[in-house]
C-alpha cells in the first residue's frame, strides 16, 4: 500500500514500484501517472486516500479496551489514544486483549482507524523490550510524540527558553571555533539548561562527537559552529566558516558552485542560511542569481520562498529538543584543490 510492490526480479533485486496510494492518487512518477485499470476513485475515496498518503501512525501501541470489533490502543510515542475497527483487518478483536502491547500502522478513517497490514503482537510480559523500543526511536527523532498537541506546545515553551538561555550565556546565537571550543561550549550550555522537564526525558540532547576531527591532528581549523535557533534548537555545524565566506562580498568564482551545493544538501538547515543572509547581504542577488542559474533573482522577493521550499512543510515548524549535526563537505578557493574535486565530493 505504501511502500510499494518488490521489484519485478525479486525483493532484494531494485527498489520497490510506487505503492498504491500514489497509484489511486495518480501523482506523478506514480507509474506515469495512471491509477490501475479497472479501479476508480470517486472524490470520497480520494480524499481517503490523501489522508493515508503519509502512511498514517506507526509505532509502538498498548491495548486498553476491546468493545465488539474496535480495539482502543494507546500509542506510547504519542501518549494518545487511537480507536481502531479491526472488522476488516486479519487480527480479530477477539486476538485482542487490555495490556497487550503491540507493533502496528493505522490509518485514518472519519474519526476512527484502522489497521494498515498485520500488527505484530507482543505477550504481555514482553513490555519492557516493546517499552525500550520506545525509547530508541524516540531517541533518534522525537517526532513522533508531536502529534499530541500538549507535547507539541511544551516542546515548543522548553525551546524558546533554551534560545534564551543560549544568547544569555554566549551573546549570540552562533559559537564558532576549533571543535573542543564548541564541544565546550556545547557542554556549557546543557549545565546552563539541566534536564528537560519530566515529559522529555526520553529526548535528552545528545553530544554528538561522531566525526568532529581532534584539534592536536589539525590545530588551526576552526570551522565548527554551535548555533541556536528559537523553533529549530541547537545545531552542530561543519564548514560553517567557510559557508560564511561563501556568503561575504566579494563575489569569488567558486562561491556560487560551493552555495549551489549546498543548496542541494537536505541536511543543511535552511534557518542557518538565512542567518547568513541577514548578516551578510551585500551580494545574495548575484551569490544566488548564479548558484542556482536564475539571472534576475532579487533576494528580497525571492529569498524567503526559495529557502522555506527546501525543507518538508510537515517538519519544517517542530521544535528541536535534541541537537543535531549537519556535515557538509568542503570546496575550496581555486589552487587550494585539484581542479576535478568538486566531482568528487
Amino acid at each position: 500500500m505504501h511502500e510499494g510492490s518488490p521489484a519485478p526480479d525479486g525483493p532484494w533485486a531494485g527498489p520497490p514500484g510506487p505503492s498504491l496510494v500514489r497509484r489511486l492518487l495518480g501523482e506523478p512518477g506514480a507509474d506515469d501517472g495512471a491509477a490501475p485499470d479497472g479501479l476508480d476513485v470517486d472524490d470520497a475515496e480520494r480524499a481517503l486516500l490523501a489522508g493515508w498518503r503519509s502512511g498514517g501512525v506507526h509505532g509502538f501501541f498498548l491495548v486498553t479496551d476491546v468493545v465488539d470489533e474496535h480495539a482502543v490502543l494507546h500509542n506510547l510515542e504519542d501518549d494518545l489514544d487511537y480507536p481502531v475497527w479491526t472488522g476488516r483487518s486479519q487480527v480479530p478483536a477477539s486476538a485482542l486483549a487490555p495490556d497487550l502491547p503491540l507493533a502496528a500502522r493505522v490509518l485514518p478513517v472519519g474519526a476512527g482507524w484502522i489497521f494498515a497490514g498485520t500488527p505484530d503482537i507482543y505477550p504481555p510480559d514482553d513490555l519492557a523490550n516493546v517499552v525500550e523500543g520506545v525509547v530508541g526511536l524516540l531517541a533518534a527523532s522525537p517526532c513522533p510524540a508531536y502529534r499530541n498537541p500538549a507535547r507539541l506546545a511544551r516542546a515548543r515553551e522548553l525551546v524558546a527558553d533554551h534560545h534564551r538561555a543560549f544568547l544569555d550565556l554566549f551573546g549570540d546565537v552562533v559559537v564558532e571555533g576549533t571543535a573542543t571550543h564548541v564541544i565546550d561550549a556545547y557542554l556549557r550550555f546543557q549545565e546552563r539548561i539541566g534536564a528537560p522537564a519530566d515529559e522529555f526525558a526520553l529526548l535528552p540532547s545528545l553530544r554528538d562527537v561522531r566525526r568532529l576531527p581532534d584539534d592536536g591532528t589539525d590545530p588551526d581549523d576552526a570551522a565548527f559552529a554551535l548555533a541556536h535557533h528559537p523553533v529549530k534548537g541547537l545545531r552542530l555545524l561543519d564548514c560553517y566558516a567557510q559557508l560564511r565566506e561563501v556568503h561575504t562580498p566579494p563575489l569569488a568564482p567558486w562561491k556560487p558552485p560551493r552555495l549551489a551545493q549546498v543548496l542541494a544538501d537536505p541536511d543543511v538547515p535552511s534557518w542557518v542560511l538565512v542567518l547568513l543572509a541577514e548578516r551578510y547581504a551585500d551580494h545574495l542577488d548575484a551569490l544566488y542569481g548564479a548558484a542556482l542559474d536564475r539571472p534576475g533573482l532579487a533576494w528580497a522577493r525571492d529569498g524567503a520562498a526559495l529557502l522555506r521550499d527546501r525543507e518538508p512543510a510537515a517538519t519544517r515548524d517542530e521544535p528541536g529538543l535534541m541537537m543535531t549535526s549537519s556535515i557538509m563537505g568542503r570546496v575550496l578557493p581555486p589552487g587550494d584543490e585539484p581542479a576535478d574535486a568538486l566531482s568528487r565530493r
